[in-house]
């Protein structure tokens, strides 16, 4: 007989909205908002009662809410132009914003020089985004404080008599209220005046105990801006606002340089085409073949132009000396995103997340394919979490899949493509993934290299032959579908004969993992298992504690406080000895930071509370909005994303027809 968790009886949650640290609608701020100290659901716990008369008034952070505790930074992207400086600003901004739960402004130069109205490299303008600056580090923007905002000692207040008796009338608890930090500083002060108040309002402690506050300063057009003082085009540039910012200790904000060198003319290349694409959209044909990057010709006059304007740029602009001279300044060297990173002076957690984040990500395509597991035994229950089989729709939507991905998947734009295959570590991901093939294809049958690929001006003709049928079939996987062919997006059926087959090739047991075996047992050249299976604990399932294997139902009959709760707040309520969705944050961080250096499509099979934070991620949304999202079974969501267009995404159906209303819909 399973043993129900002893029902505890407390408070009804407010019904009040709190947002666990979004990223504002706005493109040019992620700041989490004003209340976001602690999840809702622990706001019943910091209300003063009769055995509580003084309570904590914050709880201590976590990680996903104040990740970044009380730091100050100020973040300057500097280098030559077409380098994908906005590109890294809003990457990294939405990175510390999402997993970090930090506040994070960005400040284009150029946009708020236009608003200063002073002449280029004028006092005036750099006194003005100063100003703008400060106003963003300063502002009053969490409730995180409270704690200090209460009496001094010998002001008047003494401790209560008992722990269950009730506060004497001399006794002035602090007690926390729904409300903005400023209305609960202004309560505290019409109650005990400013001079009694253990930590005055204007001292700089009160600034350390928030989420932290990132300002990431860069330029859309760094010509334009290139004389003013906050672009760091210069050494004395660079050497004024160190000291600009460092004389001002009431601000406490520290400097960061992050130099973006790029001498590798296919990534400049590649970011000019990907820019073309944002402003014009893609001119060449779908049909033609090649990596998505390349399907757009980029105009000579458009290359001319570029040289000429970086040509004269270089002239002028000075790089980060090595030489000594700039020893003392914090910066990093972001050389070829990732082939080479420089750091200098940069200690503290912050900063080291920082590079660690620069040195994974590439502004290059981005191919996401996501989809939840098949239908369970206990989607059918309506039961929360466990680790159960496929129901027999589950099993026909993991055929229909495997039949899908080689159609659609391995290849792109009508190009063979390394692929990738993840899932959790729960068997009904890894049943979903277990008929995807894993066919082992030569290095050489690919498009492109490792890495980066190399502008295709000059096709060989084994690359050439990769994309024919008949080279295709040589490594077991077929061609893609004809254009015009009555074939469908949908799988075909179980029992019915799709017009393609694709077998894995066995390995030979003597046969190194990455090489392929020649005619005589002599080893050839590289191979790469298409979809190689990898199995993640980070992917798995949000954990729901004690209420394991229940349905929602009886979770709300023989817990209603603890439903209603949830319902109020279901990015922040922790599971009875379970997880929460801010607990899910801090095991999907290490697994984003693999993503983001991927170059290849991923396929992520893995469960709804999961796939809905990495969706809100990887599609720009607030992470708040999450819980709210709809993953539908048997679907699978192609997100495609880069450093200059927003992202996009497709869905395809491969059903079967199954209920949607399961126990997984309330996590």
């Amino acid at each position: 007989r399973r043993r129900r968790p002893k029902k505890l009886a407390m408070p009804d949650p407010p019904a009040l909205p709190l947002d666990v640290g979004p990223m504002a609608s706005d493109a040019r701020s992620t700041s989490p908002g004003a209340q976001h100290a602690y999840v809702q659901s622990q706001s019943h716990l910091l209300k003063a009662t009769s055995d509580n008369p003084l309570p904590t008034a914050v709880p201590p952070p976590i990680a996903a809410v104040a990740g970044l505790l009380g730091v100050r930074h100020v973040l300057c992207l500097i280098g030559l132009p077409e380098r994908g400086k906005p590109f890294i600003a809003q990457r990294l901004s939405k990175y510390l914003s999402f997993f970090h739960g930090a506040e994070v402004k960005l400040f284009d130069v150029n946009e708020v020089m236009d608003r200063a109205g002073g002449p280029p490299g004028s006092d005036h303008n750099a006194m003005f985004m100063f100003e703008e600056i400060k106003a963003f580090m300063n502002a009053t923007s969490s409730a995180a404080d409270r704690n200090m905002t209460v009496p001094r000692a010998g002001s008047g207040r003494s401790a209560p008599a008992s722990s269950s008796s009730p506060p004497s009338p001399e006794v002035r608890p602090v007690v926390v209220r729904e409300g903005s930090a400023e209305v609960q500083l202004a309560e505290s002060l019409a109650t005990h005046g400013e001079e009694e108040l253990l930590v005055h309002p204007s001292d700089r402690r009160r600034k350390n105990v928030d989420s932290g506050k990132v300002a990431i300063l860069f330029a859309n057009d760094t010509f334009a801006c290139f004389k003013e003082k906050w672009s760091g085009t210069s050494k004395e540039r660079r050497r004024w606002a160190s000291e600009t910012l460092a004389k001002d200790r009431a601000l406490g904000a520290k400097l960061i340089f992050i130099e973006v060198i790029v001498d590798r003319a296919d990534i400049l290349e590649a970011n000019l085409r990907a820019r073309e694409r944002a402003k014009n959209g893609p001119t060449a044909s779908r049909e033609s073949a090649g990596p998505a990057m390349y399907e757009d010709e980029l105009p000579d006059e458009c290359l001319r132009e570029f040289e000429d304007r970086a040509r004269r740029f270089q002239r002028i602009y000075v790089s980060m000396q090595e030489d000594g001279s700039e020893d003392d300044l914090s910066y990093i060297k972001l050389i070829n995103y990732g082939d080479k990173v420089v750091t200098n002076r940069m200690h503290g957690y912050l900063r080291m997340r920082i590079a660690q984040f620069l040195s994974v990500i590439h502004p290059t395509p981005h191919v996401i394919y996501l989809s939840r597991h098949g239908q369970s035994e206990y989607n059918v229950l309506g039961k929360l979490g466990g680790n159960p089989p496929l129901s027999p729709a589950g099993q026909e939507y993991a055929r229909r899949l495997a039949q899908w991905v080689p159609r659609h998947i391995f290849y792109q734009h009508g190009v063979l493509t390394k692929c990738r295959l993840w899932t959790s570590s729960l068997q009904r991901t890894i049943l979903t993934a277990t008929h995807i093939p894993h066919p082992i294809v030569p290095a050489s049958s690919f498009d492109s290299p490792d890495g980066l690929p190399s502008p295709p001006a000059k096709r060989s003709a084994p690359l050439e032959a990769a994309a024919t049928p008949l080279a295709a079939s040589r490594v077991g996987i077929s061609s893609p579908p004809r254009r015009g062919s009555h074939e469908t997006d949908a799988a075909t059926p179980s029992g019915g004969t799709p017009s393609h087959r694709f077998r894995s090739r066995q390995r030979s047991r003597q046969l190194p993992p990455r090489y392929l075996q020649g005619d005589e047992g002599v080893l050839n050249e590289p191979v790469w298992e298409q979809m190689s299976p990898r199995v993640y604990r980070n992917l798995d399932e949000i954990f729901a504690g004690e209420y394991e294997g229940m349905t929602y139902e009886e979770i709300q009959h023989s817990f209603p406080s603890e439903a209603k709760m949830r319902a109020t707040d279901k990015i922040g309520f922790r599971y009875p000895r379970g997880e929460s969705y801010l607990d899910i944050l801090a095991r999907l961080d290490p697994l984003v930071h693999e993503l983001e250096s991927y170059h290849e499509p991923l396929v992520i099979v893995s469960h709804q509370a999961v796939l809905r934070l990495l969706y809100c991620y990887l599609t720009g949304r607030t992470r708040a909005q999450a819980p709210k999202l709809s993953m539908p079974l048997h679907t699978v969501i192609r997100i495609t994303y880069d450093g200059w267009t927003p992202p996009t995404e497709e869905r395809f159906y491969l059903g079967p027809e199954c209920s949607q209303t399961d126990g997984q819909t309330h996590l």
